[in-house]
Parts: structure tokens; C-alpha cells; sequence
């Protein structure tokens, strides 16, 4: 999988794993450390700067982080690339 961000991109295998990346190089490392807690933060963002709800589904932390990053690739934030 790989996801570009503000021109910076980002691989991995999985969309956690992609998640901890932008974390590792992101976040303060007080942060909630989660993958659920950067989805939960994202879908909050999505609420205030776009007014939009981030539909996820329910289920495994990996099938809601692929619907987190189509969704923001959706609106044209991010690039994100499923590269199967």
C-alpha cells in the first residue's frame, strides 16, 4: 500500500502499518500510540474542516484504516494506492 501526503509518500504493507509509519515520523510520542486512535483522530478532523462523517465499517482495525484512507483519498486530501 502506499499513500502520498502533502507530496511525501508512505509505504507499507498494511494500512496499520502505514498508519505507524506517518505516526513514527508525526506524532509526539505521548500521543496515543493506536491505530483506532489515529482513526478516531482523522475522523474527527474530517468532521470539523469538511463536515463530512467518516463511514467505517465495522469490524477489524485493518478494513476500517483501508476505508479511513480511501475515504480522505476519496475527497483529494491524500493520495492512497492499493497496490495488491
Amino acid at each position: 500500500m502506499r499513500i502520498i501526503i502533502d507530496g511525501r509518500e508512505y509505504r507499507a504493507k498494511t494500512a496499520i502499518d502505514l498508519i505507524n509509519e506517518i505516526k513514527a515520523l508525526h506524532w509526539e510520542a505521548n500521543e496515543d500510540t493506536s491505530a483506532e486512535g489515529y482513526i478516531a483522530i482523522q475522523a474527527e478532523t474530517m468532521q470539523k474542516m469538511w463536515s463530512r462523517k467518516l463511514k467505517l465499517p465495522k469490524g477489524d482495525t485493518e478494513a476500517r484504516a483501508i476505508a479511513m484512507f480511501e475515504a480522505i483519498h476519496a475527497m483529494g486530501a491524500w493520495k492512497f494506492y492499493r497496490e495488491d
